[in-house]
This record gives C-alpha cells, sequence and structure tokens, in this order.
C-alpha cells in the first residue's frame, strides 16, 4: 500500500471517528453523505518547503470515500469495501483489492463504523482520549502497538473541531508530520451523484460529472 492512500484512508477514518465521538452517537445515517473540501500541509524530515495540496471529499456510509486532489495534480482515491483505486488524469493508475490487502478492510471497518457512530474498531488500535464539549473539543489518538506495521507507524493524531472536524495533525515515527484542513463540511440527504455512485461502484472512471 501507498503511503498517499494510508494517508487518505487514516486521516479520513480519524476525521470521521472524531465526529462521531463528539456526537455522542450516529453521525451519518445510511442514506446520508458527508462533503467538503480539505487543505493538506505535509512537512517531510529533512525538507524545509511544505508540501501542499487541496480537493474535496465525498464519504458515504457502506459505499465508500472519493478524495480528489486538485491541486496540485489531478488525483481521485476512492476507497470502498472492495479495495482502492488511484485515478490521475482519467487513468487508473494503481488498484488494490481489499482481498489481497486485510489492512484495507480493517481501515474500512474503521472508518464505516466511526461513520455510525461504532468505536470498536479505532479502540481496538489506539488509546483514545477526549477533552472539551460538543462546541470545543479535542481528541488525541496514540496507537497502543508501536510493532504493527500500519498503525506504528504513527506517533500520535490529533483532531480538533467542533460541530464538524476543524483539523487533523498526524505525527509519524520517522518524523514526518501532515496537517488536514476541512471546509465547507455538510452533511446531505441528497443521493450521490451519478458520477460518485459509479466512482463507487468499483468499476467505472467518471473523474467529473
Amino acid at each position: 500500500m501507498t503511503r498517499s492512500f494510508f494517508t487518505v484512508i487514516a486521516a479520513l477514518a480519524f476525521t470521521s471517528a472524531g465526529f462521531a465521538q463528539v456526537a455522542f452517537g450516529p453521525a451519518i445515517t445510511a442514506t446520508q453523505n458527508l462533503h467538503g473540501r480539505f487543505r493538506q500541509e505535509r512537512h517531510l524530515k529533512g525538507i524545509t518547503a511544505t508540501l501542499t495540496s487541496s480537493g474535496t471529499f465525498v464519504l458515504a456510509p457502506g459505499k465508500g470515500l472519493i478524495w480528489r486532489i486538485e491541486e496540485p495534480i489531478q488525483t481521485i482515491t476512492v476507497i470502498t469495501p472492495a479495495g482502492i483505486r488511484q485515478i490521475v488524469n482519467g487513468s487508473e493508475v494503481q488498484r488494490i483489492e481489499a482481498s489481497r490487502a486485510p489492512v484495507i478492510t480493517h481501515f474500512y471497518d474503521m472508518l464505516n463504523g466511526a461513520l455510525t457512530g461504532d468505536w470498536s474498531a479505532m479502540h481496538h488500535d489506539f488509546a483514545v482520549k477526549t477533552t472539551g464539549d460538543r462546541r470545543a473539543w479535542r481528541t488525541t489518538l496514540t496507537p497502543l502497538r508501536a510493532t504493527d506495521p500500519i498503525v506504528g507507524m504513527l506517533s500520535s493524531v490529533v483532531i480538533v473541531g467542533g460541530s464538524m472536524v476543524d483539523s487533523v495533525d498526524i505525527t509519524r515515527a520517522n518524523g514526518d508530520s501532515e496537517r488536514l484542513t476541512f471546509l465547507d463540511q455538510a452533511i446531505s440527504d441528497v443521493p450521490l451523484s451519478v458520477g460518485d455512485t459509479l466512482l463507487l461502484s468499483n468499476n467505472e472512471i467518471i473523474p467529473t460529472d
């Protein structure tokens, strides 16, 4: 699994989990979806420049996640129960079936569970500490097993928000770090667009509507 795939899975799982935790119950129903914009800033050890990207995302319980990077290069990452695909400039460049990489299933279960208020998968991997209230809160996730091949890559994850998650700061064990800032988030009852529905079918490639 590539680093970018893990970043998307982790960030959205943590973001959804933070929202569910503060909501004290199911965050999104099976007929709704969460959508918004994001800005990602990455700081890599040994590199002084900040690497930035931005785009939009759509998260649908039971269906999956569409993470669209618009700048600096148009890239779509699609995560479903079946696996992960990455599409660059309209062409699929990578596909990882969940049956070949069990970690994908694990993180998808974490993501989907958090969306519906089930934190059991998150607590299996992280110590969770939350302070504040619904208006202003902070959740810190610390890996329980440093030897875990995936979760062990992280040092800590700090989620900050109010009615929605505002930011996610991920610090990696190797000294790298990144911040995701979320904007214009909304939970919608409107069905997914035709293009997004086809993307989540895990068969079609429809970069835009």
